[in-house]
């Protein structure tokens, strides 16, 4: 039968969060912190955010209570406070493709500028009165300068800047500095946007800074501190330094940074900011001291070593491998003692849930849990081997499996708590999805985006189904034949085809798409995630796949790319996270739609029991929720001690 793709009624989603909540708590982040800040300008609080690998922003208040909010998926490698000091510019970097910009609202958390770009961001900085956000890109076009009031990219400098590390700007807004690593040191008119000074320096430095009323540069290349004098562009000084990071921030006249000896021992340093005057002529001669030792003390080593600093007036706040966060003050002490975290383990992470019989089990690290939202009790199941994925079979029986490893696939009989390994997979496991056909239970198992093979519950057969490139996902439809969503640059050049279990005969859907990823199913329909590129640019649909019509329809738009996103499927109701920031609800009968308002963290996987609906989300707590509701019920959080903390 010939394959029709149809334009059905499309819902365009916007990628701006309404309706969302921080969540307070003194929890550090889950992964490496990548970058401290915090506002520029006289009045201070003491309050400075963090950023990290586990894309989420935390600010810490005075009594080091953290508000968290989560922006993206990948990791944050730079953040700039506005002087406004609401508006958080980030970078979100997967290290690869992903290179973006974004501006959000730290009051009401909505996002208000994006940018995409090719190549990666070398610096991020607002300018000295907020006028501009200035980012350097690693390309020969350099600084790109965006207008604060409009959120416009303008042209601000004439020429090419080439690759910048460095931005800052005058208090005035009237000069703009940029150093280049290839040792360029150049002064910028910003109202004319012509060159008014260079200087060659030293080239390669990084963790670059002014400081002393932008009297002094400073960087940092292969373990030596170099000071040079920014208006002669001559070096001051060159300080060896084992492992150094630069605390200071512009507005100190002293250079702090911290040293660590690669085991435990760490030390603050400084150097002062030294001005002679000759008393014949007036003329004054600057430098800057010898290295000053401020305070020593015993820290984190490790996978648990500081990893980046900041400094403000008295205070230092530190960051670390492991995602804890350290405060101190700068006032110096021959006493050596132990840093002072501020953050604490208080939670345990859910990785994975499914539906029991009349609730849901909930996965951790080690454990099998049974709960519910209305009785909020919580009991152990079993005891697990650091699997991260549960299915359920059926009322007593549950699997246990590890995305990205080789480990067994384990089935649990909870009635017997007995255990046994139903296969071992070739490579690393990409999915493992459960399925009852005419009567008969069967897994599907990718792995390694290579293979789709099928466990057959009724007599223990493993066998490959089907082996290709750029696999993503697959089903079992009631028709008994196996459907496969792949990348269309692979061959078959189509983003689906189907294989029949017998004969293993391979047929290509004519579905039209790039690539095609989180599939379900009700036995006939098909739904998932498209991603169509063509010359207008790219959009990212949830779409469905009759298996009897052969008919495809595109139910939902979301005018962007989003290469991770779900759909589930519960009776009439077609769930996704299409877009990533949080899950919409679409009923198949009535067309209409509705966003669950969004926790802290962002929305990871989805499952319905009944009248509860629960979201586990990127953190591994969960959010609870009514099936035609947008309100959240409540988030919740495990705790080390196993019980449920909510919010």
């Amino acid at each position: 039968m010939k394959k029709i793709f149809v334009l059905a009624l499309i819902s365009f989603i916007s990628i701006i969060n309404i309706y969302a909540q921080s969540h307070n708590s003194s929890q550090g982040h889950e992964e490496q912190v990548n970058c401290i800040g915090t506002v520029s300008g006289l009045n201070y609080d003491q309050s400075f955010f963090t950023a990290g690998q586990d894309g989420f922003i935390i600010k810490w208040s005075s009594d080091n209570q953290g508000e968290h909010y989560q922006i993206t998926d990948v990791g944050i490698k730079f953040i700039s406070i506005s002087p406004n000091g609401n508006d958080i510019a980030v970078y979100e970097t997967d290290g690869g493709s992903v290179n973006k910009v974004s501006v959000w609202d730290w009051k009401t958390l909505n996002r208000k500028f994006q940018k995409k770009f090719t190549d990666s961001i070398t610096s991020l900085k607002f300018s000295a009165k907020g006028n501009y956000l200035i980012i350097g890109t690693a390309t020969v076009d350099g600084a790109v300068f965006v207008r604060t009031n409009t959120w416009n990219v303008i042209d601000k400098i004439k020429s090419n800047t080439s690759i910048v590390n460095y931005i800052n700007t005058s208090d005035s807004e009237k000069t703009c500095v940029l150093y280049s690593p290839t040792g360029n040191l150049s002064y910028y008119d910003m109202a004319s946007g012509s060159l008014k000074q260079k200087f060659s320096i030293m080239p390669g430095l990084n963790q670059c800074l002014m400081f002393n009323n932008n009297n002094y540069f400073a960087g940092i290349k292969d373990n030596n501190i170099y000071v040079i004098n920014a208006y002669k562009g001559s070096t001051v000084s060159s300080i060896q330094a084992q492992n150094p990071i630069i605390l200071s921030s512009d507005g100190d006249s002293n250079l702090y940074y911290l040293e660590y000896d690669g085991k435990a021992l760490y030390q603050i340093k400084m150097l002062e900011n030294l001005e002679t005057k000759d008393e014949e002529s007036g003329k004054v001669t600057r430098s800057v001291s010898n290295p000053r030792l401020v305070k020593t003390l015993h820290g984190p080593r490790g996978s648990g070593a500081i990893n980046c600093g900041y400094k403000k007036y008295n205070d230092i706040f530190l960051g670390s491998k492991s995602g804890s966060i350290y405060r101190l003050d700068a006032e110096a002490t021959s006493t050596t003692y132990n840093m002072e975290e501020i953050t604490s383990s208080k939670y345990s992470k859910v990785y994975d849930i499914c539906a029991a019989p009349e609730d849901f089990y909930f996965l951790s690290k080690n454990k099998i849990y049974r709960s519910s939202f209305d009785s909020g009790e919580i009991k152990e199941l079993a005891k697990t081997s650091g699997q991260t994925n549960i299915i359920s079979k059926d009322d007593n029986t549950i699997l246990l499996w590890t995305k990205g490893s080789k480990s067994p696939v384990t089935q649990i009989d909870l009635s017997t708590n007995s255990t046994k390994e139903l296969f071992n997979p070739v490579n690393t496991i990409q999915n493992l999805r459960h399925f009852n056909i005419n009567g008969k239970d069967y897994l599907v198992e990718i792995e390694s985006n290579t293979t789709v093979n099928i466990f057959d519950f009724s007599n223990n057969s493993y066998r490959e189904i089907y082996s290709g490139s750029g696999i993503q996902d697959a089903i079992l439809a009631n028709d008994g034949k196996l459907y496969v969503s792949k990348s269309a640059a692979t061959n078959p050049q189509v983003p689906m085809l189907c294989v029949n279990l017998e004969t293993l005969e391979t047929v290509p859907l004519s579905v039209k798409g790039n690539v095609i990823y989180g599939l379900s199913t009700n036995g006939t329909l098909i739904y998932g995630i498209n991603l169509i590129s063509d010359e207008s640019g790219r959009a990212t649909y949830v779409f469905s796949y009759n298996t009897q019509t052969k008919v495809t329809t595109n139910i939902l738009k979301f005018s962007d790319e989003d290469s991770d996103a779900f759909t589930y499927l519960y009776g009439n109701n077609l769930f996704t996270n299409i877009g990533k920031n949080k899950v919409y609800c679409y009923n198949l009968n009535t067309k209409k739609r509705f966003a669950y308002n969004r926790s802290a963290s962002m929305p990871q996987t989805i499952c319905q029991q009944g009248g509860r609906l629960v979201i586990l989300n990127y953190n591994g707590s969960i959010s609870w929720c009514n099936p035609t509701s947008q309100l959240l019920l409540a988030d919740w959080y495990l705790t080390t001690d196993e019980q449920w903390y909510e919010f």
